[in-house]
């Protein structure tokens, strides 16, 4: 009778674990997510044993994103440095990083970042935009027009690149 009564428990409580577990995955990897709420989501991902190291690694990418967002760039790089030693080959990590190296005002590793981001993943527009904005930082005119010109070739409705080049007096 009691394994009954344990069953039954477990059975009742397993829709709930389910849906806690796909609430804290919604605000991991869900677009409408607070940055508090992807943090919270994505913290409980990389802290379950029952997470893959690809599951860990999408985590803290996106958790380090948030950090970034709020502005906590030595938080960020240390979620990006974990997401990268679980995926060395993850375009997002490199690109996310180089946004908290910017922020920090370390411009060579950002473009270092956004470099490799580029290497590994041609067609993503982001990194050449990010990059475009340091060049850009940097006085460096004909590296962020032509970093500009790439973004826009990826991605020909990035608007912030188009303004970028006008800004600059060059055509898109």
């Amino acid at each position: 009778m009691r394994g009954i009564w344990i069953g039954l428990a477990l059975a009742l409580a397993a829709p709930a674990a389910w849906a806690q577990t796909q609430q804290l995955h919604d605000w991991c990897y869900g677009p409408t997510a607070t940055d508090d709420q992807t943090i919270d989501g994505c913290t409980a991902l990389i802290q379950s044993a029952r997470s893959t190291s690809r599951v860990k690694a999408a985590a803290y990418d996106n958790r380090g994103f948030a950090y970034e967002d709020k502005g906590l760039n030595d938080l960020a790089i240390a979620d990006e440095n974990q997401a990268l030693a679980l995926n060395p080959n993850s375009a997002n990590a490199y690109d996310n990083r180089g946004i908290a190296y910017d922020n920090k005002g370390f411009y060579a590793q950002a473009i270092a970042d956004y470099t490799r981001a580029i290497t590994l993943k041609p067609d993503f527009a982001g990194p050449h935009d990010n990059r475009a904005i340091v060049y850009e930082k940097m006085g460096l005119r004909d590296q962020a027009v032509a970093d500009y010109r790439a973004a826009l070739k990826v991605k020909p409705s990035l608007q912030p690149a188009r303004d970028a080049l006008t800004r600059l007096g060059a055509t898109p």
